[in-house]
């Protein structure tokens, strides 16, 4: 038995020992519970990274979220498919299970069939219903969702890398308030252009293309880029934020202004 087993054992009050009668333990503070943790536990059974390993697939798709700054509750929900190295995001208006839930309705509808039968994920609170994730609009199941162990980010390091990527466009104090979603498919075309090595020099969007089709790209939005204009600086959507920026603050101070003359 480890020492902390033996910390919960006595936190819990199963043995007639208290916390008090240890010298350190009572000037400890207690341990904060993150939102972002799961509080069932039962949804990890058999969906452990373990049980991923066991299946040996050849195929599979890692998700995750990227967040805003602390000005937008805004998120992007990510997904890299592992064999083609096809990068997908879609905004947001919040990180929670009903948001998620509702991409997976809407690429259902566009897609009709699947392309993320299996799904590697971390264990962040909006990836909580994973029962109500896998089944589809009409209950026929759609995917498999299993879970990295915690801590243990490079068990999907496809997604993490595309990450890097992208916040070479959107670093991290970039808020999400003004891109729209033809914002984030303009910058997830530039970087699913970019040739890989381990594609053979291949872009992502062409390896796609041969495997899905022009039609299933075409619903995703995906559009291919000359790999010579490939542009991944926050250059790439710095105009267009700003644009609509001064737009929205002209729009303001013409409403306040007509407010006042009444």
């Amino acid at each position: 038995m480890s020492v902390r087993t033996l910390y919960a054992y006595l936190d819990d009050g199963l043995f007639t020992a208290r916390n008090i009668v240890l010298k350190r333990k009572v000037k400890f503070k207690p341990r904060k519970c993150h939102n972002t943790q799961f509080k069932d536990r039962a949804v990890f059974l058999g969906r452990v990274y373990a049980d991923f390993q066991a299946l040996s697939p050849d195929h599979w798709t890692e998700m995750d979220t990227v967040h805003s700054s602390n000005e937008s509750k805004k998120v992007l929900l990510t997904f890299f498919l592992k064999r083609e190295k096809l990068f997908l995001a879609f905004l947001m208006n919040r990180c929670a299970k009903g948001a998620v839930h509702a991409i997976f309705d809407r690429l259902g509808k566009k897609l009709g069939t699947y392309l993320f039968d299996i799904r590697l994920t971390d264990r962040g609170s909006e990836f909580g219903a994973p029962v109500s994730l896998d089944a589809g609009i009409n209950g026929i199941e759609r995917t498999n969702i299993y879970y990295c162990a915690p801590l243990r980010g490079g068990q999907k390091g496809g997604v993490e890398n595309a990450h890097t990527m992208l916040r070479m466009v959107l670093p991290k104090s970039t808020s999400f308030e003004f891109p729209t979603q033809w914002d984030v498919n303009l910058i997830v075309n530039h970087i699913n252009s970019t040739p890989r090595e381990s594609l053979s020099g291949r872009t992502p969007y062409a390896t796609a293309l041969g495997t899905y089709g022009g039609e299933v790209l075409k619903a995703l939005q995906l559009r291919p880029v000359d790999p010579d204009e490939v542009n991944l600086t926050p250059k790439n959507l710095h105009f267009r934020i700003n644009f609509k920026l001064q737009w929205n603050l002209l729009l303001h101070w013409n409403l306040k202004f007509q407010v006042s003359l009444n």
